[in-house]
């Protein structure tokens, strides 16, 4: 069947017209068994419906292709039971190798840990474990944290707040650790760190928003997402304060939402397919060569998109009086 050894031409066309008289097709889990490979790749995503996500499974699904690999996808919806659930179901199938954006930096790890020590490769996107040695492909949040502050500093902004994101993943940590450098540098909120937290219930997260703009004075808010800076801006229109004349949004990640709403919201673009691609090029790398020990670490850089929910620099506004 697999033309293969020492059997005359005529026996094998006679067990070729009998495989396909009885319609039987060759088992390709089982061949890949004997060759050592399963020939798939794991995949464990928060969410498919999230812009983010979709598009880093678009970069990571063309790479797989290309390999000559298929995909198995799994979500956890950020719960970590979920996530272990997942992690080990896809071990079961015997896949080759791993692909994880996981659900909490909470040191839930222990399990991708032992995998990896069984030969399994796995490569996290996203997010980080900060105490699990791993290869990672993550975006440079940090520095785009700094540029959307260096902006609306640059804008004439003196109270700027950063609007979290869930406190377990590793994006929100270096988002709001941008966002803090950035406060330092320039010398602006006069000492004090205007931190709002996130909150998973919509409705309760935009009524504390109205809380937290009545009592304090702000001119310019950073957002840990696109998300966040929209249910920002629908509040301060509710409360009748203008953006961005009195008050600038940046949000992050460069969602559709972000494009769509009036004013539409200046964000940091970060390239979600590019991570996804990388995510699989470093897990093909470590499956290529499975007797180096070498991890791979990579920060994707952001840009600032300029939109109208941002003032304009106080130099483009010199520049347009003259």
């Amino acid at each position: 069947m697999s033309d293969r050894g020492r059997i005359s031409q005529q026996v094998r066309t006679e067990v070729l017209n009998l495989a396909r008289r009885w319609g039987y097709t060759r088992n390709p889990f089982a061949l890949n068994l004997h060759n050592n490979r399963s020939n798939h790749i794991g995949l464990i995503l928060p969410e498919f419906t999230h812009h983010y996500f979709s598009q880093a499974l678009k970069g990571i699904d063309q790479v797989v292709n290309e390999k000559g690999y298929h995909l198995i996808v799994n979500t956890h919806n950020n719960d970590c039971g979920k996530e272990a659930n997942a992690a080990k179901a896809l071990n079961g199938l015997l896949i080759d190798g791993m692909i994880v954006s996981h659900a909490g930096n909470n040191g839930h790890f222990q399990y991708y840990k032992e995998l990896m020590l069984s030969g399994v490769p796995v490569v996290f996107f996203d997010r980080l474990f900060e105490d699990l040695n791993a290869s990672y492909i993550i975006t440079d949040d940090f520095s785009g944290a700094q540029d959307a502050i260096d902006y609306l500093v640059n804008t004439g902004c003196k109270k700027i707040a950063y609007f979290c994101g869930p406190s377990d993943i590793s994006t929100n940590f270096h988002r709001q650790m941008g966002y803090q450098e950035g406060i330092r540098k320039r010398c602006i909120n006069t000492g004090s760190e205007l931190i709002f937290p996130w909150d998973s219930d919509n409705e309760r997260l935009k009524a504390k928003m109205k809380l937290f703009f009545t009592e304090h004075q702000i001119d310019g808010i950073f957002c840990f997402s696109d998300y966040i800076a929209y249910d920002a801006l629908c509040v301060l229109c509710e409360m009748g304060i203008n953006v961005p004349n009195q008050v600038s949004i940046i949000g992050f990640a460069d969602e559709p939402v972000s494009s769509y709403c009036i004013p539409r919201i200046s964000t940091i673009h970060q390239s979600a397919e590019m991570v996804g691609r990388r995510a699989a090029e470093i897990l093909f790398w470590h499956l290529e060569n499975p007797n180096d020990e070498n991890f791979i670490i990579e920060r994707l850089p952001t840009r600032l998109i300029l939109r109208e929910s941002t003032k304009k620099t106080l130099n483009a506004l010199n520049e347009l009086k003259e």
